[in-house]
């Protein structure tokens, strides 16, 4: 099961691209929590099966594309704590 785990991940951040980017218009029928907690699940769902993934070049292409999204959401929630800190930056 082990050596699945790579392409397992793959497909879950390509699912969260699909429906974070490609087609948002499909989470509109969901609660904004809901649709929010499917998407943080999927991307750490892939950052997690990445990481126990078997190594090889699929382990490295998952993993390295998956630490991308995880390096964003990082970002966002620094900017969003920083926000509720200090304010709207920029007005």
């Amino acid at each position: 099961m082990k050596k699945y785990l790579g392409f397992i991940s793959l497909v879950l951040i390509v699912i969260f691209v699909l429906l974070a980017i490609i087609f948002p218009h499909v989470l509109d029928r969901l609660p904004e929590s809901l649709d929010l907690l499917l998407l943080l699940g999927l991307l750490l769902g892939s950052f997690i099966t990445a990481i126990f993934s078997v190594k090889g070049r699929l382990k490295t292409i998952a993993l390295s594309i998956s630490t991308l999204g995880m390096f964003g959401l990082v970002i966002l929630f620094i900017i969003v704590i920083s926000m509720m800190l200090f304010g709207n930056f920029g007005t």
